[in-house]
């Protein structure tokens, strides 16, 4: 409870959200978790005391200077853990070294830092999706007007939606028949005016959230333990969950920790060695126990979506099957066997209807518009689509 009071003081977090489902997961609802966490360890960390040292009873007075001196010099020079059943005394500099955690300090910016990853794809498609002449964020806006529920309102959207995508597929076509290159030299940048420039943007940036949401499980797992394995997430996860292992038999955030400290006495240098206790590992491993397993789901999800758009949009026999499902249950007369073009094969009717007319973008817009509005104010479109293309072709003949 305490994690989504916290999200719903940040500003951002208050934010509509966007229109997909795995752009939500990944840029609203991951980002503000994270914004969420890092709140949280930031107020344990500014606002409280995050450790606590207990000075040693023997050697020069140590009074209340000395043990906040000793805790501020513990937190900015890290701390080191040894088991409970091992002898202090036998490490040397270097093995100490080896054994210091520095993570807790940084948790907080580190969890902003991918908060700000799981952001940056969504800019990509919100800036390059933006380029091209079919205006996404508008059409979906009409398609998900609660307005459409009126018949007069619907009828105009449906209206405008066919205008303005029958203009866009048509500067495309335009440009392909005549075998026009605006961009002379760097013909890579002509790609924003190919038919299949929307759809392209739109699977770049759904891999980008796939192969985003890999490296920050990856970098989570390396930041917190640089020299574990590949597969230290899973076991840490499988141990704080199941309770196998506790922190003093892993190692994993460990509440207890040591610290060496020098003290100049009567001229000579002293080497303290104080117990501190890191009450914010305990967050920290809480953080970490829900982000490795949301990652991991994260991911899963993600890339079976990925690979569901990519089979509807390449696939023609899938692409085919969308159009005539539609077609049929719209009921329109001009879809038969008999039309002007001299056409007797339905499937050749659709493969032209999308081949020639809708083109990639053409299917992925009436996708993306089936996926977030009712089914049949898809059906009323595509049908006036299909009428468009019709009279096109009654037109030419």
């Amino acid at each position: 409870m305490m994690i989504f009071r916290v999200m719903h003081a940040v500003p951002y977090s208050n934010q509509a959200p966007v229109q997909d489902v795995i752009a939500n997961l990944h840029s609203y609802f991951t980002c503000n978790l994270l914004i969420g966490l890092a709140v949280l360890l930031s107020y344990k960390q500014f606002g409280g005391r995050p450790i606590e040292c207990m000075l040693p009873l023997t050697g020069i007075s140590f009074n209340r200077a000395w043990e906040q001196y000793a805790e501020s010099y513990c937190w900015s020079e890290d701390t080191y853990y040894v088991g409970f059943n091992e002898t202090v005394e036998l490490y040397n500099v270097q093995q100490k070294r080896d054994k210091k955690i520095s993570y807790y300090q940084w948790m907080p910016f580190f969890l902003l830092f991918q908060a700000a990853c799981f952001k940056f794809p969504t800019l990509i498609w919100k800036y390059f999706g933006s380029q091209s002449g079919m205006r996404v964020g508008e059409v979906l806006r009409l398609a998900t007007n609660e307005a459409n529920s009126d018949p007069n309102t619907r009828k105009s959207n449906i209206q405008a939606l066919a205008v303005h995508l029958k203009g866009a597929l048509k500067f495309h076509y335009r440009l392909k028949k005549k075998n026009l290159t605006p961009h002379k030299i760097v013909r890579c940048l002509n790609v924003k005016y190919s038919s299949y420039y929307v759809s392209l943007i739109y699977i770049i940036s759904k891999s980008a959230f796939l192969i985003n949401v890999l490296c920050q499980t990856e970098l989570l797992n390396r930041y917190l333990i640089p020299s574990a394995s590949k597969n230290f997430g899973f076991w840490a996860w499988m141990d704080i969950w199941s309770g196998n292992r506790t922190w003093e038999e892993s190692g994993l955030f460990p509440r207890v920790s040591l610290c060496d400290f020098d003290v100049r006495e009567m001229g000579q240098v002293t080497t303290h060695t104080v117990q501190c206790v890191l009450l914010l590992n305990v967050f920290t491993e809480k953080a970490f126990v829900i982000l490795w397993a949301w990652y991991n789901c994260l991911g899963f999800i993600t890339l079976a979506n990925v690979t569901s758009w990519m089979y509807n949009l390449l696939n023609p026999r899938s692409q085919a099957h969308f159009v005539i499902n539609h077609l049929e249950m719209s009921g329109d007369k001009t879809f038969s066997a008999d039309t002007p073009t001299g056409l007797t094969d339905v499937q050749i009717q659709v493969d032209k209807f999308i081949n020639k007319y809708l083109r990639s973008d053409g299917i992925f817009i009436l996708r993306l518009i089936a996926q977030h509005a009712d089914i049949t104010f898809t059906t009323d479109l595509i049908a006036e689509l299909w009428v468009q293309h019709y009279l096109i072709e009654a037109q030419r003949q």
